[in-house]
């Protein structure tokens, strides 16, 4: 069983939410557009603890910067579905028979509804009921019974950096008795996993598991650890640099076809220490839920290569937010989710399986999650067709004014991966975008994909599509008052007759397209912003009204 769907209204800095999960889910967005209260949510309304959760005043949403607007209502549904038709005849799940609702595809699903309700003296409300397919209330006794036993089955485990969680002071918490114990079920474990060392000694084995377990114990743990444990970890540790290397090395033996095993022992490595942090007592049934907030803070890219894979090997359905750009080059782009304050919601995009044919995906693959990352949690993409216009477009908008990095512009050259992949990716995702081509025969069939995709939409079309009134950006920028720079470059006085384009050949043969729009750019900067053509200057206007339709 794992949770398919979340659906919120009202809840914190959310005012609403719907959102599918697969087994992996990597959450990008801004801030405040709703990662952490979704994480909220699931945290209290799952938390391993037994307690169910009762909201309180402060769940309920209000519009940023109006606390007297709160809302006075809230619900929440959390559908669950069970991994494979039949699963849920198994005995764990015999006690959740009367909430199961059949669904069209041959799965059952559970429907698990909160609500909450805000009465004017404060006092709040907290409603639970299990759906059926209409949406209505299931007749039952044993709501809370029940709703105890899927907090038991699909817990929640919030995985942060420690060293940004309040300190559990020296004193406060008692050593505990079972850290030896651990250790001991730590080495068992390790031995079991080193049986078949293949190219690895025992002792590099064990720098690469000790590098696991002080991954586990010092990044994604609730409580720092005790002092004994501390002391046992000094005593486990190596040189660093070559424990993360043998770690990889682990990783590479447990994810192949035949590390199933592995793959378990690793499972029951990590229950080992949960166990040890003594606030966590996970049922011998249970199936968590990761939630893995920021795993790049303070890891070098190195590491964070290392234990994201580390992390990805646990057999368990995850939940990551992230700002890295360089952990998203490391994550297929179908598992990940874009978050986006949109009026009078919070839209979730992304692919999901099977978003795009193998061909456009292998083109996405390269060209945005390998080199452009970061460019996923751009608002709008300017699309234009070289390396060049990437250089020239931004240099030209920063003397109008414009800061393309602050308003969450991303300008990208489109001609190695295709126009249609990039656009289809965008829409698919909630970014907005707007293409840039040149005038000629290659630039009309980019103009005609483009209108095509928006169905010959007139008005669409000014808001999504430049094309040069010129066979390229050479000569256009001559035409537009540069001629004397081209004629410098190519070392032709201006009074000497020779027709343009010999000018532009010849100016690019004695430098280069690139170096010849630094030189364009710059003599643009001496003039002043009105010397930019009017054209450019229309086009930032519209890429950054869709940008700011995109903001916060």
């Amino acid at each position: 069983m794992f949770l398919e769907r979340v659906e919120i209204v009202g809840f914190r800095g959310i005012n609403r939410l719907s959102l599918n999960l697969d087994q992996d889910n990597v959450l990008i967005g801004e801030n405040a557009w709703g990662k952490s209260s979704l994480l909220d949510a699931l945290t209290l309304l799952l938390a391993p603890s037994g307690e169910l959760y009762h909201f309180t005043r402060d769940d309920f949403y209000f519009p940023p910067g109006e606390i007297n607007g709160r809302e006075h209502h809230l619900h929440i549904v959390l559908t669950l579905r069970e991994a494979e038709p039949g699963h849920r005849l198994g005995r764990r799940y015999r006690c959740l028979s009367p909430v199961w609702i059949d669904g069209d595809d041959e799965n059952h699903r559970i429907f698990y509804r909160l609500e909450g309700e805000l009465a004017d003296d404060g006092s709040v409300l907290t409603l639970r009921s299990f759906l059926n397919n209409g949406g209505e209330s299931i007749p039952l006794d044993n709501i809370d019974e029940i709703a105890c036993h899927i907090t038991r089955l699909n817990p929640v485990l919030r995985l942060r950096d420690a060293r940004f969680l309040r300190r559990i002071r020296s004193g406060t918490v008692p050593e505990q008795p079972e850290t030896e114990m651990t250790a001991r079920q730590l080495d068992l474990l390790a031995r079991e996993l080193v049986s078949r060392p293949q190219h690895l000694t025992d002792s590099q084995l064990r720098q690469g598991l000790s590098a696991m377990v002080q991954l586990l114990e010092h990044y994604f743990s609730e409580q720092s650890a005790s002092t004994s444990s501390r002391r046992l970890m000094r005593r486990r540790s190596y040189d660093e640099q070559r424990s993360w290397r043998y770690l990889d090395v682990i990783n590479r033996m447990i994810e192949r076809p035949n590390g199933r095993s592995h793959r378990m022992i690793l499972l029951g490595m990590f229950a080992t220490l949960l166990h040890a942090k003594g606030n966590i007592r996970l049922d011998r049934d249970a199936r968590p839920l990761l939630l893995i907030e920021d795993p790049e803070t303070r890891l070098h890219p190195i590491m964070l290569s290392v234990a994201w894979q580390l992390l990805n090997l646990l057999p368990l359905q995850k939940v990551t937010t992230t700002n890295s750009g360089e952990l998203l080059s490391l994550t297929p782009v179908e598992n990940v989710c874009r978050l986006v304050r949109e009026s009078g919601k919070v839209a979730a995009w992304r692919l999901g399986p099977g978003g795009m044919n193998a061909e456009d995906s292998r083109r996405i693959a390269f060209h945005i999650r390998f080199n452009r990352a970061s460019s996923l949690f751009a608002r709008c993409w300017l699309l234009v067709e070289g390396e060049t216009e990437v250089w020239v477009m931004n240099e030209l908008a920063r003397q109008c004014g414009h800061h393309f990095d602050a308003e969450g512009i991303k300008v990208i050259e489109f001609a190695q991966s295709g126009l249609r992949p990039l656009i289809k990716f965008a829409r698919r995702m909630g970014i907005e975008w707007h293409v840039l081509v040149d005038g000629d025969d290659a630039g009309k069939k980019y103009a005609a994909t483009v209108r095509g995709l928006l169905d010959n939409n007139r008005e669409q079309e000014r808001e999504h599509l430049t094309v040069l009134p010129a066979m390229d950006m050479e000569h256009f920028m001559y035409r537009q008052g540069f001629s004397d720079v081209f004629h410098r470059v190519a070392q032709i006085p201006e009074s000497v007759p020779m027709n343009m384009r010999r000018v532009i050949t010849k100016a690019i043969h004695r430098s280069s397209k690139p170096d010849l729009a630094i030189e364009v750019a710059i003599e643009a900067s001496h003039r002043g912003a009105e010397s930019i053509p009017g054209l450019f200057r229309k086009m930032f206007s519209r890429v950054l009204w869709l940008a700011r339709g995109r903001a916060d």
